[in-house]
């Protein structure tokens, strides 16, 4: 092979080398890209999916409170009818 045939592939070699690395980048910048996008769907799927959740647990506490009061008045309404039950039985046991 005379040096010129070897110059010529080298040349070849090294320009076959020179476009597969375009292409490397290419595909790699385009992988890129699509991870990027992805995360930014992502992201705001996530932000959606939090504020609904975040809405279900504000309805949550406030339905936590009326319970909570509720409970607190059905206590005292027992209570009370308890009381009253035992001041009317005490008032027949000393007639």
């Amino acid at each position: 092979m005379t040096p010129e045939q070897r110059l010529d592939r080298v040349e070849r070699v090294l320009g076959r080398l020179a476009k597969l690395g375009r292409q490397a980048r290419q595909e790699f910048r385009e992988k890129i890209n699509i991870l990027i996008d992805n995360q930014i769907r992502n992201e705001e799927l996530w932000r959606v999916k939090s504020e609904a959740i975040n809405e279900q647990i504000e309805a949550l506490a406030i339905a936590q409170v009326e319970l909570t009061k509720s409970q607190k008045l059905t206590d005292r309404a027992l209570r009370a009818l308890i009381n009253s039950q035992r001041k009317r039985d005490n008032g027949n046991s000393s007639n």
